[in-house]
């Protein structure tokens, strides 16, 4: 799921808990979506955290 929908689905219970209490059911989906939203976000940032490359001013560049 990409994390476009995911984000939707999240900010869909939000609203809708802020209308009314959310059911059982939708307390139990809105948090799976959660979930998976943090699981893809740590992710995109471990990504991001291993493609960085640390440069020492003192050392010669290839």
């Amino acid at each position: 799921m990409e994390m476009k929908d995911i984000i939707t689905k999240v900010n869909y219970f939000s609203k809708l808990s802020k209308e009314r209490e959310l059911t059982p059911d939708e307390k139990e989906e809105r948090e799976k979506y959660r979930k998976l939203y943090l699981e893809k976000f740590r992710a995109q940032v471990r990504g991001h955290l291993e493609n960085i490359k640390i440069v020492d001013a003192n050392e010669k560049l290839n």
